[in-house]
């Protein structure tokens, strides 16, 4: 099966291999997220396991990658189906049928990239654009949002904190009412203050996190700290 994928001709893919070692498997899935995952349902260690352990890890990833089930039966299919894949190929595989289904999810990837690249503030007939990866954290103010960029800048949008967190990336965590941060940006958290403080102005910027929110705050200390080294003795 490797030697097929790295015998596989196509510039715009890069093919990494991850042991199934379970658990060196998913650290590396969250350490190196892939935009296509390709699993084989026929490796007995996936088979012994079962999917609930990839689900959760799955889970953790900011965005949530095409995933391709490959099995030499369809017996996998519905389990497969179940799970959130997007597709599902039959073994012994064929390079025609692998460079369609990449291909499709290539083009579906970059379009993605794109929506999620920028975001646009109107304002009657005024149009703003922000990237993304500029924004730190937003805050609720009544019925509009202050977005809090990097190099200490701030915009106001006339939505409510309600609408950016159905439309922002899965970057983007809600720890308090008034509160949604972008992941990317934080670089400690402090739980005797119950803190998040960021790579820019981390003297100026520091944003609260509320106990209704903790499990958030939980899930991003983890996913941040999966390659930590503790200080403590």
């Amino acid at each position: 099966m490797i030697r097929f994928f790295q015998s596989f001709d196509n510039s715009n893919c890069v093919f990494n291999f991850y042991p199934f070692d379970l658990d060196s498997a998913y650290n590396n899935i969250i350490q190196y997220p892939p935009s296509i995952l390709i699993v084989d349902f026929d490796h007995p260690v996936l088979k012994k396991s079962g999917l609930k352990p990839f689900e959760e890890i799955i889970s953790y990833l900011s965005h949530f990658p095409i995933l391709i089930g490959i099995s030499s039966t369809k017996s996998y299919a519905y389990e497969a189906l179940k799970a959130g894949f997007n597709d599902y190929l039959i073994t012994p595989l064929k390079e025609l049928e692998i460079r369609k289904s990449l291909l499709k999810f290539q083009n579906k990837i970059q379009l993605e990239r794109k929506d999620c690249e920028m975001i646009c503030l109107k304002s009657y007939s005024d149009y703003r654009f922000l990237k993304v990866d500029e924004i730190l954290f937003l805050k609720a103010d009544n019925n509009t949002t202050d977005i809090f960029l990097k190099k200490e800048k701030e915009v106001t949008a006339f939505k409510s904190l309600g609408y950016f967190e159905r439309k922002l990336p899965k970057c983007f965590f809600r720890i308090h009412n008034s509160y949604i941060i972008n992941a990317t940006a934080v670089r400690r958290i402090n739980y005797n203050k119950a803190l998040l403080f960021f790579e820019d102005g981390v003297n100026s910027f520091s944003v609260p996190f509320s106990r209704t929110y903790k499990k958030n705050v939980d899930n991003l200390k983890d996913i941040l700290g999966k390659s930590d080294i503790s200080l403590s003795s």
